[in-house]
Parts: structure tokens; sequence; C-alpha cells
């Protein structure tokens, strides 16, 4: 990768000391050309430092032009980085990263096609780094949850591993650019720049019962013979997310466990909760006036009462709670009881309605005005199986639309925005059936969608369907 950098200021110049990377540095300051050549003559990596306007195209012709597969954008000004941006894309550089000083201007750097984050955010190499090479392994993202140590502590009191960065916050409609007096709040979507042992040691501050845990749990009950359908799906996810499969298994089917075992691979970590862990005592609370739900019958109460209990002491991963999807797509069948329906409705963690035992190389969003932990989701399912994003929104949520775009593009992830101009279930439908998607990531109950038609999809649906609490 030939990178292309304008401004050598104090951002420029550190990341150009840490590029492993061939690059070329555009600085208008004469002395700061000459500080910055004594400083990088040590340095084995090919790189040039030119003298001259990042804002003249003469200067950027000469410097390489439209050879440089990325530029970075690093100048004082939102006029002069706008100005270089619209340039750069003039002359053929398709990706371009630019640094933004004043959050109304973000848009505009947006439309022009550019990458960008907020200035001032301390340590913001480390974000450019992230989002040059973007990587699993590097960029790892949170959703704070309720409940979680975090929440209520600034950044600077979080004592995060050193070296292990905050690049950005997206909350509500708002991306947030983290300051050491930043307060972190429950449902906070969190871009950290860790590498190796420091991540995992980031999880800590962030889990609940303060262990470095696997990267999530997914949850999965074992009652029919029928439910054994979910088994290759269930371990595709855990692979990819590198999460515990937690079977949870009932009196008179500890079979059925044994037969998932074999089926999934040896190098997938999963334990066993028998339903019989659950006492009488912990049962009788579902009863209280805060978590009874009408209509849930002992079985709905002790599936429910463990993903509470479960979710008291979980790491801040994503967690699932599977169920197999109805068989046959094409006559509406109500395979998933009633009973069951209530479970999903009032579940505190993601349902995956599992039917499909492929890699989700398609996902499909609706976003509304509190989607935030759809998009949390969406994120981290296409950056650990390369998937891409299609996201239907109405006009009136075009900053979600904006923000999700922004996000995505921190990892390199494909997003196509489709505004809905008619009828929102009527749209989200005619796109199931256009572009069928491999998982369908949606809210269980929105205003804006029909929940007699969210529920028919469920049914009819031949991919699986995520719904989020």
């Amino acid at each position: 990768m030939n990178v292309l950098i304008l401004g050598g200021g104090s951002v420029g110049g550190k990341l150009a000391m840490e590029l492993e990377e061939p690059f070329t540095l555009i600085e208008a300051d004469p002395s700061r050309v000459w500080e910055l050549r004594e400083l990088l003559k040590d340095k084995e990596t090919y790189h040039r430092v030119v003298h001259g306007d990042g804002n003249s195209i003469d200067v950027i012709e000469k410097a390489g032009g439209n050879r440089f597969d990325v530029a970075v954008v690093l100048m004082n000004r939102d006029f002069e980085n706008l100005e270089a941006v619209s340039i750069l894309r003039d002359i053929g550089i398709n990706r371009i990263i630019a640094r933004v000083n004043r959050s109304h201007n973000m848009y505009k750097f947006i439309g022009l096609g550019a990458e960008v984050f907020r200035h001032p955010i301390g340590y913001e190499e480390g974000l450019i780094r992230t989002m040059l090479f973007p990587d699993v392994k590097h960029a790892i993202q949170i959703f704070v949850r309720e409940g979680s140590p975090a929440v209520g502590r600034t950044i600077k009191e979080l004592a995060l591993p050193q070296g292990a960065v905050i690049g950005s916050i997206l909350r509500e409609d708002e991306l947030i650019p983290p300051t050491p007096k930043t307060c972190i709040q429950s449902g906070d979507l969190i871009a950290i720049d860790a590498v190796g042992k420091k991540a995992k040691s980031v999880w800590k501050v962030f889990s609940k019962s303060g262990k470095v845990e696997s990267t999530g749990h997914i949850l999965y009950p074992l009652m029919r013979e029928r439910d054994l359908v979910a088994v290759k799906e269930v371990e595709l996810l855990a692979k990819k997310l590198g999460s515990e499969i937690n079977f949870i298994s009932h009196a008179g089917k500890e079979d059925l466990v044994v037969s998932a075992r074999g089926y999934i691979s040896k190098r997938v970590p999963f334990s066993e909760i028998p339903a019989g862990s659950v006492t009488e005592d912990e049962l009788s609370q579902s009863f209280d006036e805060a978590l009874y739900v009408p209509g849930l019958d002992r079985t709905g109460r002790m599936l429910r009462t463990l993903m509470l209990s479960h979710l008291d002491s979980a790491s801040p991963h994503l967690d699932i709670f599977v169920v197999p999807g109805p068989r046959g797509g094409i006559f509406y069948m109500p395979f998933i009881s009633t009973k069951l329906d209530k479970l999903i409705n009032v579940s505190p963690m993601p349902v995956l309605v599992s039917r499909s035992t492929k890699k989700y190389r398609s996902i499909l969003l609706y976003l509304h005005a509190n989607c935030v932990e759809e998009i949390s989701i969406a994120i981290q399912l296409c950056r650990v199986m390369g998937s891409g994003v299609t996201a239907l929104y109405k006009p009136r949520n075009n900053k979600r639309a904006l923000y999700l775009k922004r996000f995505a593009q921190v990892y390199s992830i494909e997003v196509d925005l489709k505004k809905v101009v008619g009828n929102p279930t009527v749209e989200l439908i005619k796109e199931v059936k256009e572009s069928k998607p491999d998982l369908i990531v949606i809210k269980a109950n929105i205003r804006d969608i029909q929940t007699s038609q969210l529920r028919r999809l469920i049914h009819l649906w031949e991919g699986s369907l995520l719904l989020v609490p």
C-alpha cells in the first residue's frame, strides 16, 4: 500500500514515524519539512517528505498523483481538508481518510466519499492505523450494556491497558469524539484500537464479571429432536465469533446434548446447563411484578430466568439465544408455538431464529430511531464473516443511516443504503424477496413494521432472522 499524507503536524508526524508502508508526506511549513526529514532519516521504510501546498493539484501530481492507494488528509482547517478531498477524488484516488475539526462539517466530507474521524481525540494516529489496516485482531468493538462497570466512568478512569486507544463512540444520533473526560454511557458503541493480549484486557474493563471471557455466548436449548437442525449454524457462529456454546439440557433429553456435541468441532468451546439448575426459588421470582409475563409457561419462565442469570455475569460480548426456524418456506405454518413467540418478545438478549448453515454474506437491517444495538450486532457479524449490509431507512432516520455508513467505513464494510418512501412493512418484505439476504437483523417490536407481518416473516422466510430486544 502506497500512502499519501497531507499535513505534517503532530499527528501526521507521529503517523509517519509509525507507518511500515511506503509513504509520501506533503507539508507547507519549510521548517517542519526540515524537522521531519531529520526525524525520519533513519527510517528504513521508503518515504519522502515534500515541501508544498496540500491543496495544490500540481504538488500532488508531482508527488505521485493517482499512484497512491490511499490518502490521509490532516491539515488544520476543515475548508482546506475539504478542498484537498475534492482534488484527490478528481485525480483518481479512491480511498481518502480525512480529519474533521467541527462535527457539523462531517456530512460534507462523507458526501465526497471520504472516511472521516473527529478531531481532537488524543491518540489519533492509532485510529488512522485502524482505518488504514482494518483487522479484527487490531480493532475491536464493544456495545456497552446496562450494568457494565464502565458505565458512568470517564475514559481516564477506565485505566485501559497502555496502547489500547478508543477511536470513536457512537451514541444515539451522535458520533462522540473521545477525550479523557468523556463519560461512558449504557448503549454506547465503542471502537477501540488494541493488539493481542491487550485486546483481551480491554474486555475485562467492560465485563460485569471482571473476567476475560470468550467472545460472547450462544445459549442453545435442546428440548426436542427437531432442535438439532440449528447445530451447524450455531457452530458457524461460534467459530467466527469465538463464542462458547451453552447447551441447555432438559431432563430425559440428555441424549440430544450428546448428539449435538457429535456435530460440533472439538475446537469450539461448549458447556452444558441442566434445566434443573434453576431452583424453585429462582423460578418463583419470575412471578415478581417486574418479571412476570402472562401466558409464559414453566419452560418459558425457566429459559428466561437462565437468560437473565447469564446476563448478570456475562462479558460485554455478543450473547445470542437460539431457536430453530420453521420447516418449509412456502406455506404459513405456525411452527414456532405461541408460547415461544411470547418468550422471543420478552427475551433480554437477541434471539436467532435459525434455519441456515451458510456463511452470512449479506445482512439486511431496518434502521429506526433506536437501532444502536442492531448496528452493533451487524457490524460485529460483518467483520468476522466478511459480509455486506443493506439497510432500509425512512428519510427521518437519515442520521442513523449516515452513522452506520461512517462506522462501517472504519472496518471497510460495504453498506448499501436504501430510502423507504412507502409503507415500510411492504418495502421490507419486497427487499427480502428481491435481495434474499442470508440474515435479517431487526428489532423484535418496532412501530414502523406491523407485528403480524414480522411474525409472518419469521415463519415464511427461508433464511435466518436475528430479533433484537
